[in-house]
């Protein structure tokens, strides 16, 4: 795998020693003025940015928050005299991976270059494991959770709350209404952003109840976990989702609520009873809430 380096420095004379240094070692190496950094972070992806900590167009500080504003796996080796390793220490604190003294010692350079290359392509790794878990439990066309994801936590909660007595959690079905009518009118791209928006708007009206969970259960069906929500709060939250729907999106939705443990004591019969409560939202006019007690009109 190919590794760059990029120094920043100002200095002439330090340019040239690391320019000794790094000529035998087989690295892809810059060594730019720090004026030029911007336009070199966004050309080439690099496992380490030496920078000098004192410069009068940006200091060692500012390099390291640009540097890894860029990449979050670019390593940043901090270069300073005696006199100002507490400043560097300060920048390690702030993000960076270490620092060098000079005089430059080569083997010391060497050393931690090779370590802060390692590191970058492990974090890399570490990436791309991530961006493969969240390929299996997220939804690619809205970013939410999906179903199979919901499957596990719902099955999760189900064990934990069981040991708990008098808890509840509520479990809310949504379907967007006409969704069809509306994807054969304005098309399969308009119907994909529709339910963007709507995945955006949960996620906003439930940023403030942290412990909530949103999923997409498929097509045009949504679901989510409302956490210590009784069957009252669950339908004022649903029926606060509903309205905020109809003010900012031009379609409507129509939701279904079911509760832990009254509606039932295992995610097959919960995701059941809200999908019932969901079937007679839409058969009494789409655009509401219903539970298993009743319906909050439009």
């Amino acid at each position: 795998m190919e590794v760059n380096i990029l120094v920043v420095e100002d200095n002439n004379e330090s340019a040239k020693k690391l320019d000794q240094i790094l000529k035998p070692l087989d690295y892809k190496y810059w060594i730019i003025e720090p004026q030029d950094l911007e336009k070199m972070l966004k050309t080439i992806q690099f496992s380490v940015v030496l920078t000098e900590l004192r410069m009068p167009y940006i200091n060692g500080e500012q390099v390291t928050k640009n540097v890894l504003q860029s990449s979050s796996t670019t390593n940043v080796v901090i270069m300073t005299g005696y006199s100002f390793i507490n400043s560097a220490v300060k920048i390690m604190e702030a993000g960076a991976y270490n620092y060098v003294t000079k005089p430059f010692n080569p083997l010391e350079i060497r050393l931690i270059l090779k370590r802060a290359v390692e590191r970058h392509f492990m974090l890399l790794k570490e990436g791309t494991k991530n961006y493969y878990m969240d390929l299996s439990v997220k939804d690619g066309l809205t970013g939410l959770y999906n179903r199979r994801f919901l499957d596990a936590q719902l099955s999760k909660k189900v064990a934990d709350f069981k040991k708990i007595r008098y808890k509840n959690f509520s479990v809310v079905m949504i379907d967007v209404d006409n969704f069809k009518q509306y994807n054969d009118r304005y098309g399969h791209v308009s119907g994909d952003k529709l339910l963007r928006d709507l995945a955006a708007l949960f996620q906003d009206t439930l940023r403030m109840r942290e412990m909530d969970s949103v999923f997409r259960y498929g097509g045009e069906e949504f679901c989510i976990i409302l956490n210590d929500a009784d069957k009252k709060e669950a339908v004022m939250v649903s029926e606060r989702i509903r309205i905020l729907v109809t003010l900012y999106l031009t379609e409507t939705i129509s939701l279904g609520v079911a509760t832990f443990p009254i509606d039932g004591d295992n995610p097959k019969d919960l995701i059941g009873k809200a999908d019932q409560a969901l079937y007679i939202a839409k058969r009494e006019g789409k655009n509401r809430v219903v539970s298993t007690l009743g319906s909050v009109n439009e």
